[in-house]
């Protein structure tokens, strides 16, 4: 066993939960002893257009009666109309108003943390303007989060999903350029994989700087559950053992595949892990 990763750790998200209601996941979330929740901000259960305040303190409410624990608020913003990078002036505009959402909605909620993604440009065109307008927009989404006491973590993505930042070193110079204290990069194991790095690779581009990690399985990709892909998570494991991490690790698992059963597949992610973490 591992001295310091524990299961204390572990959160898990309603990503595969969806064509179930967020009661559902809560109650799933008792059942299999998981006190850790990351709260993706999407439809069914979670469209941040729809929620007011009043609804926000309810949706707290239910979380807190059942003793849960919401260590990030995870808005979907990895496909169109969310671009923080995009040449479109409107949609840079709307993007903005949609993470300033998020922000407020977290302070509601009392959710320490807000993840983000860098903006997206045309492949036909040169990314030096999508690089410009994701740093911009990140420096003014940090000083929004800060008013607020809210840590940004931000997270890579794929070849398909961004221009800007693939790799650990391109994510690392997006928050170096970006400079804010608040703003602190973070992992995925599974776009991390498709890209044959890892986490030791981050590591050492944040020097030892890395906040959050989501921990699924691939083939690489696929955010598989534990075990069902071909990832090394076992040697990610003991990367972060030998960083001695300290922040929350996610099951973010959003596989399709998993929809009409996903307590399966979070129940048999935990067994996995307790082979290796206490």
């Amino acid at each position: 066993m591992f001295k310091y990763i524990s299961m204390k750790q572990i959160a898990a998200g309603n990503y595969t939960y969806p064509l179930y209601t967020f009661e559902y996941f809560l109650e799933s979330m008792l059942r299999l002893g998981v006190e850790n929740i990351e709260l993706w901000a999407a439809g069914p259960h979670f469209y941040l257009g729809d929620f007011d305040t009043p609804m926000l303190k309810e949706l707290k409410r239910k979380i807190q009666v059942r003793g849960l624990h919401t260590i990030c608020l995870t808005p979907e913003q990895c496909a169109y109309p969310v671009n923080i990078g995009a040449k479109e002036g409107y949609i840079r505009k709307r993007s903005m108003k949609y993470f300033y959402r998020a922000i407020e909605a977290a302070d509601v909620m009392e959710i320490p943390a807000v993840l983000v993604t860098p903006g997206d440009g045309y492949r036909n065109e040169c990314k030096e303007d999508t690089w410009k307008y994701t740093v911009e927009n990140l420096q003014i989404l940090s000083d929004y989060g800060a008013k607020y006491g809210k840590i940004l973590y931000l997270e890579h993505l794929t070849e398909q999903t961004t221009n800007i930042a693939v790799y650990a070193s391109e994510l690392a110079a997006l928050a170096s350029e970006v400079d804010r204290d608040n703003l602190i990069c973070m992992a995925d194991t599974d776009m991390m994989g498709r890209c044959g790095e890892t986490l030791e690779d981050y590591f050492k581009a944040t020097d030892g700087r890395l906040g959050h990690v989501h921990f699924v399985d691939g083939m690489p990709g696929g955010h598989l559950a534990l075990g069902d892909g071909k990832l090394p998570l076992a040697k990610f494991l003991e990367e972060l053992e030998r960083a001695s991490y300290k922040g929350y690790i996610t099951l973010e698992i959003t596989n399709e595949i998993y929809y009409l059963d996903p307590e399966k597949a979070i129940g048999k992610s935990l067994r996995w892990l307790k082979q290796y973490i206490s």
